[in-house]
């Protein structure tokens, strides 16, 4: 009975993938369809359009889809094997979400999509996301003794979340597990209140860490290190999550960077920008354990001279062979919204070596979005649940109403071990991988586990 349920799961999913690895038009033919609002996707089904060459024998960078976003929530993103459905969100950054967490993607809160940016009432901060976990998750005792005040949510991974505290006007970080409900503990305790766009914050892939960039604090700058843009130095704090201590520490040389940790390490290799001095253009992959650079790209962005404030987010790919960088213009049109004067951003997602950082391919785009104050789910790639495909929404620059999901083929490790890792995600659901007969160290390299402490 066991041996037929499983059969029948494997033809199941792997009729879902003839679905999906339908052919795909090339670069050239997608964007003349996309510049005339045209979309290429089956209307009564959910498929792929069937005028493509298969996946299988498709190049990197291929486009190997493109549908409009109302399809893509009606089953594509299922049919494709992507987990998130949900690429637009009308939360207001700083209010409703933050830049690691989106209360519309988690379906914890119903965002009011009434709310004005451009309110004359003075908002509140992280209102609707402060509330949530405040009332929801932090023991009585401790908000009402204790006063601990919910500021935002700094990071998260899986079912962990870091939060960043207030109390007496110092901040400091909260531990909570979502998944049974429960609260583990703080640490990270400051000396002052800072904003919370001056925190960025990064939970290891083994959750047992968690590094915080924080702006550094002196005696002479206290006010410029609570400032919601440091204008000082920053500093990157590693905390050890089972003891609650400061493993270690190092001065940044510029107070704004984006970093992210290699998903086939434990923690002890990162990716961060403007990391070596001399280079706010750079990005470098660093050791944790001395701090030591391993690699560096010292023009990580071609059109432009610095960084910042142009780079939004940087992360890995699910196996960790390449990193993403989201690359977008700072222009505001949001009081246009509603006239003829309402214009598009330019957006870049520039991909790199995961170890040594050379540049190997950059996607441009049009989006009608706004960094200042749109959640980041409306610019940020997702990714498969194989990690071959990788998808982006994107605009006609003549429509800002309809919208279109591009999904392209990523360069995959060619080793054995890996092909089999996107066959296998491509044919059996992430439910049912324990069913399968093997040791528990391939199940976790199917899971995208760390390989290396």
């Amino acid at each position: 009975m066991e041996n037929s349920q499983k059969d029948q799961s494997s033809v199941y999913f792997k009729s879902r993938v003839r679905a999906w690895a339908g052919r795909t038009m090339g670069a050239e033919a997608s964007k003349n369809s996309a510049s005339s609002g045209t979309a290429s996707y089956a209307s009564t089904i959910v498929d792929f359009p069937n005028l493509c060459r298969k996946e299988s024998v498709a190049t990197a960078w291929t486009l190997l889809h493109q549908c409009t976003l109302d399809k893509w929530k009606e089953g594509h993103a299922d049919a494709g094997g992507f987990p998130e459905s949900l690429l637009t969100c009308e939360g207001v950054i700083h209010k409703d979400c933050s830049f690691s967490f989106c209360m519309s993607r988690q379906g914890i809160i119903n965002i009011n999509k009434g709310s004005s940016i451009f309110s004359f009432r003075k908002r509140s901060k992280f209102a609707k996301m402060a509330e949530h976990f405040e009332y929801n998750h932090i023991p009585a005792q401790m908000s009402s003794i204790n006063h601990f005040r919910v500021k935002s949510v700094l990071c998260f991974h899986d079912s962990l979340v870091v939060l960043h505290l207030s109390r007496n006007t110092n901040s400091q970080f909260g531990l909570l597990d979502l998944r049974v409900n429960k609260f583990l503990g703080v640490f990270g305790k400051q000396h002052l209140e800072f904003a919370n766009e001056a925190l960025a914050g990064e939970l290891s892939p083994d959750k047992s860490k968690c590094i915080v960039r924080m702006p550094s604090v002196t005696q002479q700058g206290m006010a410029a290190a609570a400032a919601p843009v440091p204008s000082t130095a920053s500093v990157f704090h590693l905390y050890d999550l089972r003891t609650k201590l400061l493993v270690t520490e190092i001065d940044l040389n510029f107070p704004l960077c984006h970093f992210c940790f290699d998903p086939r390490f434990t923690w002890r290799r990162i990716a961060v920008t403007n990391f070596e001095s001399g280079h706010n253009n750079s990005l470098s992959v660093v050791e944790l354990d001395a701090w030591n650079v391993l690699s560096t790209n010292p023009r990580v962005s071609d059109t432009r001279q610095t960084l910042y404030p142009f780079l939004k987010d940087l992360c890995y790919t699910r196996d960790g062979s390449l990193l993403i960088a989201t690359i977008l213009d700072v222009n505001c049109f949001c009081r246009e919204k509603k006239t003829r004067n309402y214009r598009p951003i330019n957006c870049s997602i520039y991909v790199f070596n995961g170890d040594s950082t050379e540049t190997l391919h950059c996607i441009q785009y049009r989006r009608y979005t706004c960094t200042q104050h749109n959640c980041p789910v409306n610019y940020k790639p997702v990714f498969s649940v194989c990690g071959s495909r990788m998808a982006v929404v994107m605009d006609t620059t003549d429509d800002a109403v309809q919208h279109y999901v591009q999904v392209y083929k990523l360069p995959t490790t060619v080793n054995l071990q890996n092909m089999c890792r996107v066959a296998i995600l491509q044919n059996y659901p992430l439910s049912r991988l324990t069913d399968l007969p093997l040791p528990t160290r391939l199940i976790n390299y199917l899971h995208f586990k760390p390989d290396f402490d």
